[in-house]
C-alpha cells in the first residue's frame, strides 16, 4: 500500500469515503492513487497544467497497477473524447486550473502546494463552475490569508483546518464548503446538519458548531465581520481566531508566529528611520497572537480538568 507523507495524509482524511475528487496541480499524483488504491474514493481525476508533471502522475500509477495514460493538454474545460481515461476509476487531463472539469463532475477537489493567491485566482477564474463542487481541500504554501479572505468574503465555509510539520515549516490545510451546499437537506452528510453562524467582532468569529464525528471541537465558519481587517489588520486572516481549534501542532504554529513578529518588530525598530505605524501595526499583532497562545492554553487546561 502507497504510503504518504503527513501532509498528503491530511489532505485524504479531508475526503470523505465514497466521494469523487480531482487532484488539481497533481505534479506525483501520490494522493489520488493513494485514495484508489484505499477504496476510498471510486473516481479520481488526475490534472496539471504540466503535461510533465501529469506524465510522472501516470507513471507512478502504473507502477501501482493501473492502466494510465496521461491525455494531451488544452487550456480550457476539455472535451469528452480529449480526456485520458482508464478503466480502474482514474482519469489523466492536462489543463489549467478547474476547466479540465465539468461542472458539479466530483465532490471535492484538491489543490495543494501552490499560493495562497494563485489557488484564489484559480477558484475565482468561474466562480459559478467553482461552486459546483462541494468540497474544496486546499493547502496554500504562502498567502494563506489571502485565500481565506477571498474564501469567507464569496460565501464559503471553512469546516476544518489542519496544521501538519513538513521539515523545517508547518502546513496548513483549509477544508471549505462552496455557497449553498451547507443548506442543502436531505443529504445525509455532515454538512448539512450545521447550525447557521453568529455575529462577531474582530478577535472572533461567527462560527457554528457542525454535528461532525471527526472534528468535534472545530468551529464551522462562514464568514467574518467588514470590521475584523478595517485597520489593514492582515494578521486576523493570516492566522485567524478559529485557529485555536485546528487540528495538529497548534501551540508551536502559534508560537513560531509569534517570533517572526516579535523580529520583525525589533528589525523595524533598529531601522535608521522609524516606521511608527508599522511598528504599532506590528504591536497590534504580537498582542493579538499572544491572546491566541493564552486562550489556547486555558482551553487545553479546561480540557485536562475534564
Amino acid at each position: 500500500m502507497l504510503r504518504l507523507s503527513d501532509r498528503l495524509q491530511m489532505i485524504a482524511d479531508q475526503i470523505e469515503p465514497g466521494e469523487t475528487m480531482a487532484d488539481i496541480g497533481c505534479d506525483h499524483g501520490f494522493l489520488p492513487i493513494y485514495l484508489r488504491l484505499a477504496g476510498k474514493s471510486p473516481k479520481v481525476i488526475v490534472a496539471d497544467v504540466s503535461a510533465l508533471s501529469l506524465a510522472k502522475a501516470a507513471s507512478n500509477a502504473r507502477l501501482h497497477g493501473f492502466c494510465a495514460e496521461a491525455a494531451a493538454g488544452v487550456g480550457m474545460r476539455m472535451a469528452a473524447d480529449a480526456r485520458g481515461k482508464d478503466d480502474a476509476g482514474m482519469d489523466f487531463r492536462a489543463g489549467n486550473g478547474l476547466f479540465v472539469l465539468a461542472s458539479g463532475e466530483v465532490d471535492a477537489v484538491v489543490i495543494a502546494g501552490m499560493g495562497g493567491k494563485l489557488i484564489r485566482d484559480i477558484m475565482a477564474a468561474d466562480l459559478g463552475h467553482t461552486c459546483s463542487f462541494k468540497r474544496f481541500v486546499l493547502q496554500p504554501r504562502i498567502g494563506q490569508g489571502h485565500l481565506r479572505k477571498w474564501l469567507l468574503r464569496h460565501g464559503f465555509a471553512i469546516i476544518n483546518e489542519g496544521l501538519v510539520t513538513e521539515g523545517a515549516h508547518i502546513a496548513e490545510i483549509i477544508t471549505a464548503i462552496s455557497p449553498g451546499w451547507m443548506e442543502v437537506a436531505g443529504t445525509g452528510s455532515r454538512e448539512a446538519d450545521a447550525g447557521e453562524g453568529m455575529a462577531a467582532g474582530e478577535g472572533s468569529s461567527p462560527v457554528a458548531k457542525g454535528r461532525d464525528s471527526a472534528h468535534t471541537d472545530f468551529p464551522v465558519v462562514r464568514g467574518m465581520q467588514d470590521g475584523a481587517d478595517a485597520q489593514g489588520n492582515a494578521m486576523i486572516w493570516k492566522i485567524p481566531p478559529w485557529m485555536i481549534h485546528a487540528q495538529g501542532p497548534v501551540i508551536d504554529f502559534l508560537t513560531r508566529s509569534l517570533t517572526a513578529e516579535q523580529k520583525k518588530l525589533s528589525n523595524v525598530m533598529r531601522a535608521k528611520v522609524r516606521d511608527m505605524r508599522l511598528e504599532q501595526t506590528i504591536c497590534h499583532d504580537i498582542d493579538y497572537l499572544k491572546r491566541l497562545i493564552e486562550e489556547y492554553e486555558h482551553g487545553q487546561q479546561k480540557k485536562y480538568e475534564k
